[in-house]
């Protein structure tokens, strides 16, 4: 069990009772529940950071400027993703058509 983020590793056993001992009959990792994370306004970091982008001065040739602009496009076997995440919504969310041996790449606007 790897220690990532703030979540504390978890297991889950199943154990057999119906005889005179108890026997372990599987051993194994469940869903993290995050522990120890912290919350602190966007202001206190904002003044701090390296970069920042207006969305209005972002050239990038697959920026998505609102969520009806992303999309897919496919150019032989090079399909880009253009997506826009909002907090925990990522649009588009249903990837269809990618095949295999196709490269994809995904362009992520936040």
């Amino acid at each position: 069990y790897l220690p990532t983020g703030p979540e504390l590793f978890q297991s889950a056993q199943l154990i057999d009772i119906t005889g005179e001992k108890m026997k372990l009959l599987l051993d194994f990792p469940t869903i993290g529940e995050p522990h120890y994370a912290q919350a602190l306004p966007a202001s206190m970091i904002k003044d701090k950071q390296v970069k920042f982008y207006s969305l209005a001065q972002n050239a990038n040739p697959y920026k998505v400027m609102k969520e009806t602009e992303g999309g897919i496009t496919r150019s032989g076997k090079r399909v880009d993703v253009k997506m826009v995440a909002i907090r925990s919504h990522f649009a588009p969310d249903n990837i269809e058509g990618i095949q295999m041996g196709d490269t994809v790449y995904f362009h992520v606007t936040n």
